[in-house]
């Protein structure tokens, strides 16, 4: 059981003719020391921290217990704590998204982690410092915040530089990088930039799952409740007074303004949740926010008002000296530093669209005060934050007027809202050509995801829904460890109890894909589609269905129909530039290859590749090495450049070279088995046999499905009249593989050429025969 969280607050004054209503009224009971009057401090730096999946009652200086946080204790000792801070939303890019602008998720769009960008419409924090002459820079822990999605705004320096190639599977959870690495990037900037006046920005994902703090954190704080949670936190901490350190050694913390801010907390098991994104009670939205001013202007400062982490950037603008924007919803906290203003009936706005976007149910909004928090939902909810710190009795049928007051709130804030049609993602109209055989293909459904989209009555509670969403996650678990069979039966029981959840759909769909069961996956993919017909996921899945059973212009449709719902994304461009390899259009593959680089030059070292292998297929040798080798530099360990460059090699007539370059990809990458192919074939041409022998047994050791390898091998063994049963058995192992393979056909002669050697006349015929329709099909096709 986790451990009970302190309370919201303990430091309330009721006033007479509000305490009727129930609401707290802040009269500035904040225990500390601080200046008055702050002034501005438009020569600081400023150095933002914001913790991943970081809970405000999982840190040593809000009460708990079990933490070993010394470095952020220390900055909330000697600066100002705000008790009260809750984010805009339980998901890192649309919270964080909101820290940068001073905006609800309604304003600046992003609504949702991928598929979302913060426009460059909008104005950010790092913009309006860049403009004044601060050295700006960042310093992000996951792909979920790389330059891609629009954070990059306003930074001469992003570092995100994720390499894929490390990762076995790419999301946006997956793709991580240890703080220890980020702090990295920070000291080799701040090296030749910590001169300067600077605004730096560190972000931690390490408190994010997977949960696995480096030793001696592990151990330390294993077997105990949420105990590597809490040894990802001590790790981060660590890295965070390393950091100060540095800046002590420079001479330059007393000049320095520190923000440490959080994006969203984790629900560790409460309401049933064991991780964050899909409720937003105070577990996933009440977040730590701490300030630390240069000097004593503010020192041991606890602050009980309501605030929120879209009020960090008009603060900070306001101590730098800055206009805050007009478009700023968020408030300046210096008042309440330096004693000046009250707060009064303060509420913090989150939302989460997570379970609308990816399960068709509804989403979640709350208002929350010092005292209570409220959600809409199908059922509303209601909670005495204060006596009920863990939201476990909803008191909402119980308060009529402190209900209503809620209640009125959030239509005036929804009011505010971009509208009608906000929330959909708005993709473009598609035209009744393209959208017919999009529908005839199963990529559309029979109505519109903005019209699903438009509506909220009738969609279900997320709260009676969460055994189903987190039976998903375990399904996605068990596919992610190869364990197929559990992961279907656990998707087939959620499919059964509620058939309408469209990421069941896709994840059953992606575990037929799994299985080889291509058409099953495109059923699922069009029951998906039939619920949301914009849901990328799915469309993304049916077109892997497609290539797979080799329907490329079927395939090609779904990616087509994915750049029409996000044209900023790369990965569809490059399904389609290897659909095009595939069916030997190769000035189309170099198109689509073009088009992928433009849209994500960064992270295009992989479409650099293959782009590179589609100026080879056209003899364009030239322009095929330099796209290879440019491939090469953007990542050293690219996988298949090296073997690229055997085949430009080969086509120059330079042998040795060739062989030079299938070696080097075998070193890096020793399942290469083309490689080890490749250069079996070379031996071959100078007449080691051995040689060619040595190395088809280490292409097919390294694929055992590697059709083509078992019947060259089996060959090699015929050429050296040699080893008749193992080269029987490899050849109808490879047309077992691949029996209507253009390769077959020597598996059919190799066989008849060995009966005829050994007498077997009648098997002889029999595959002569084989071999010979076999050509006879291959070449009708």
């Amino acid at each position: 059981m986790h451990k009970k969280r302190p309370a919201a607050s303990r430091f309330v004054l009721w006033a007479a003719g509000v305490a009727a209503l129930g609401f707290v009224i802040y009269l500035g009971l904040n225990k500390g020391v601080f200046k008055k009057g702050l002034g501005t401090f438009p020569e600081m730096n400023v150095l933002l921290f914001t913790l991943d999946t970081t809970r405000a009652d999982h840190l040593g200086c809000y009460g708990y217990p079990n933490a070993r946080t010394p470095n952020i204790d220390g900055l909330a000792a000697d600066g100002v704590l705000f008790k009260n801070t809750t984010a805009q939303a339980p998901l890192t890019l649309p919270s964080h998204s909101s820290i940068f602008t001073g905006t609800y998720p309604f304003i600046h769009g992003v609504k949702d982690n991928g598929g979302f960008y913060l426009g460059p419409e909008k104005i950010t924090l790092a913009e309006l410092l860049q403009k004044k002459g601060w050295a700006t820079s960042a310093f992000v822990g996951a792909f979920v915040l790389d330059s891609r999605w629009g954070l990059n705004q306003g930074f001469d320096y992003y570092y995100d530089n994720f390499d894929f190639a490390k990762y076995k599977k790419i999301s946006l959870d997956s793709v991580q990088r240890e703080g220890g690495e980020v702090t990295k990037a920070f000291f080799d900037w701040f090296k030749t930039n910590g001169d300067r006046r600077f605004f730096s920005w560190i972000h931690f994902y390490d408190p994010h799952t997977p949960y696995e703090p480096p030793e001696p954190y592990k151990s330390e704080y294993a077997g105990r409740p949420w105990g590597l949670y809490d040894g990802e936190i001590a790790y981060v901490d660590t890295l965070i007074g390393k950091v100060l350190e540095s800046l002590r050694e420079k001479g330059i913390l007393d000049k320095t303004i520190i923000i440490i801010a959080a994006d969203h907390g984790e629900s560790l098991g409460e309401h049933g949740e064991t991780s964050h994104a899909f409720f937003i009670y105070d577990a996933t939205v009440s977040v730590p926010l701490i300030l630390k001013l240069p000097g004593a202007n503010v020192k041991a400062k606890v602050i009980e008002a309501q605030v929120e982490n879209i009020d960090i950037m008009p603060t900070l603008l306001d101590l730098l000296g800055i206009t805050v924007p007009n478009e700023v919803q968020g408030r300046s906290l210096v008042s309440l530093l330096s004693g000046s203003r009250f707060e009064t009936d303060k509420m913090a706005y989150s939302e989460n669209y997570y379970p609308r976007y990816h399960y068709g149910w509804s989403e979640l909004k709350s208002l929350r005060t010092v005292r209570y928090q409220y959600i809409q939902a199908p059922r509303p909810e209601l909670y005495d934050i204060v006596r009920d710190p863990m939201e476990r009795t909803n008191i909402f049928g119980q308060s009529g007027s402190l209900a209503e007051r809620f209640i009125k709130e959030m239509k005036r804030i929804q009011e505010h809202s971009p509208a009608p049609g906000d929330e959909s993602k708005a993709p473009r109209q598609l035209d009744n050509d393209t959208l017919e055989k999009l529908r005839a293909l199963g990529y559309v459904g029979g109505f519109t995801s903005s019209a699903r989209l438009s509506r909220s009555a009738g969609l279900a509670d997320p709260k009676d829904k969460i055994h189903l969403y987190n039976r998903i996650k375990q399904a996605e678990g068990d596919s992610a460890d190869r364990e197929y069979d559990e992961a279907l039966k656990k998707i087939s029981e959620v499919i059964d109890e509620d058939p309408g959840i469209m990421e069941a759909r896709q994840v059953r769909g992606q575990i037929y894909i799994e299985l080889d069961r291509f058409e099953e996956a495109v059923g699922e993919c069009r029951a998906a589609l039939e619920i949301d017909p914009e849901y990328g996921a799915a469309i993304f899945t049916m077109a892997q269905a497609y290539r797979k059973l080799k329907k490329p212009d079927e395939a090609a449709a779904g990616f087509r129909r994915l750049i029409q719902l996000d044209p900023k994304d790369p990965k569809p461009y490059m399904h389609l530039g290897e659909i095009s390899i595939d069916v030997e259009d190769f000035d189309s593959a170099i198109s689509h290859f073009e088009k992928a680089i433009a849209v994500d030059p960064e992270h295009s070292a992989v479409a650099h590749n293959l782009l590179g292998s589609a100026y080879l297929e056209k003899k364009m040798l030239e322009p095929a090495e330099r796209e290879i080798r440019r491939s090469l530099e953007m990542r050293a360990q690219m996988p298949d450049a090296h073997y690229n460059l055997g085949l430009l090699h080969e086509e120059k007539g330079d042998l040795q070279s060739a062989a030079d370059e299938y070696r080097k990809e075998i070193e890096i990458h020793p399942a290469a088995y083309p490689a080890y192919f490749n250069l079996a074939l070379l031996f071959a041409k100078t007449g080691d046999r051995q040689g060619e022998i040595e190395n088809l047994k280490e292409a097919v050791k390294a694929n055992l499905k590697f059709a083509r390898g078992y019947l060259f091998l089996a060959k090699a063994y015929l050429d050296r009249n040699e080893n008749f049963d193992e080269a029987i058995r490899l050849a109808l192992k490879g047309l077992e593989l691949e029996p209507e393979a253009e390769s077959a056909p020597l598996g059919h002669y190799v066989l008849a050429d060995i009966y005829n050697r050994l007498g077997r006349l009648s098997e002889y015929r029999a595959e002569l025969e084989k071999s010979q329709a076999l050509e006879a099909r291959i070449r009708k096709r």
